[in-house]
């Protein structure tokens, strides 16, 4: 019913149209002049109105003609979409897998051939991306980054994480805390985001940015408690090693500091190092001794030979109370042995000497030792210690290639 109102319109203005269009015809037929090469045509242009309209009803009236052929052999429209789709699929299927093989050059061809064509496009810009950047063609990179950035602005962040990725590879740590803080924007708390920073900022040794990245870190719970632990104390160390502190600064700063890293041995060492060499060497004695109490290191203890606490006899009491908990310790017999010669104990500290290169060869105790000897005027067994002390460094050296 429809149709017929419609057609019933049509007819209606072509009767009015039609005297118009012929009052028009009869003033003026005008004329087009059409050249190709040598030829040379040349018809009213009425006539070519006429032309122009007849032809796209011809047109027209071959494709309902060809549908309907088409129909009756049941071959429908759907035919040729579903041809040229499987074709689609099948170059973005090689595409990919040329990309796994890290075939980049026909990876790189083969997705960008159908990416217009691509429902979700930025799969294959990206891709081809990655693959220009494998290539070293870093000008093509970034304009197929820009490309995957207009035509999927909603997923910017794959796009900056993927430039990020790129540019870390590539050393230009700037650029790429550029784009990392831009994705930041984009997505605070994201755990591939704050990762990423994290290894620019251990990259370029800033290690303040990385405890202020800590929380954040936390908070993602991308990372176990022994790694956040392991960071924290990466941070402090680096922190330690780089800042110049002076003493109030450098207590300062260790008071400020959780209590799990202030039971750190590493850092407890480190601190301890600075102690000792800004003078406060009786703080370290007793950081040390509380440490100590708690937890036995090796390293610690070394240090606590070394040092020097407000009573050397007390820091001597103390040791031996250690060794009655620990006999046979090599590592405190040394710091035994060095606390005694600070007392001017010669005697316990060649016993201590004695006793502790028996259980472990060190060339510094060989050192010590003979420079004792020496002082005690036992002049030949001195320098077969030194000879001893020389030998085995050199063995450790020879070890150590």
């Amino acid at each position: 019913m429809k149709r017929l109102h419609l057609l019933g319109i049509l007819t209606l203005c072509a009767i009015v149209a039609a005297p118009l269009i012929l009052e028009l015809i009869k003033a003026d037929t005008g004329y087009i002049l059409i050249s190709l090469g040598s030829t040379t045509i040349e018809t009213s242009f009425w006539f070519a109105v006429f032309a122009v309209v007849f032809g796209i009803l011809v047109m027209r009236w071959s494709y309902i003609l060809l549908r309907a052929i088409l129909r009756s052999l049941g071959v429908s429209w759907a035919f040729f979409a579903e041809g040229r789709s499987r074709q689609l699929n099948a170059r973005t299927q090689r595409g990919l897998i040329h990309y796994i093989e890290g075939n980049w050059q026909a990876a790189k061809k083969d997705l960008l051939s159908v990416a217009k064509y691509a429902d979700q496009p930025l799969v294959h810009y990206l891709a081809a991306a990655h693959s220009a950047h494998q290539l070293g063609d870093m000008e093509t990179c970034q304009a197929l980054l820009s490309k995957a950035e207009e035509v999927a602005p909603e997923n910017e962040l794959a796009v900056l994480l993927s430039q990020a990725k790129m540019q870390l590879a590539n050393q230009q740590c700037e650029q790429c805390l550029a784009t990392l803080e831009r994705a930041r924007s984009v997505a605070p708390r994201h755990p591939v985001v704050l990762d990423l920073l994290l290894t620019v900022y251990q990259r370029v040794n800033d290690w303040a940015a990385v405890q202020a990245l800590l929380p954040e870190l936390k908070k993602s719970k991308a990372y176990t408690p022994e790694q956040l632990h392991s960071l924290e104390v990466d941070a402090v160390c680096a922190v330690l090693d780089t800042h110049k502190f002076n003493l109030d600064e450098l207590k300062s700063y260790w008071q400020k500091l959780d209590k799990s890293l202030k039971q750190s041995q590493v850092l407890v060492l480190q601190y301890c190092g600075h102690l000792q060499r800004l003078g406060a060497e009786e703080t370290a004695e007793q950081q040390l001794r509380r440490v100590l109490t708690k937890q036995w290191d090796a390293r610690l203890v070394e240090l606590y030979g070394r040092v020097r606490g407000g009573s050397d006899n007390e820091q001597l009491l103390v040791a031996e109370q250690w060794l009655r908990e620990r006999p046979g310790d090599p590592d405190l017999l040394l710091a035994l042995a060095r606390i005694a010669m600070r007392n001017q104990l010669w005697g316990k500290a060649r016993s201590y000497f004695e006793s502790s290169l028996q259980l472990q060869k060190n060339p510094q105790a060989y050192a010590e030792f003979a420079a004792l000897l020496a002082q005690l005027g036992d002049h030949q067994k001195s320098t077969e210690l030194y000879q001893l002390g020389l030998l085995q460094l050199t063995t450790h050296q020879q070890e150590k290639k």
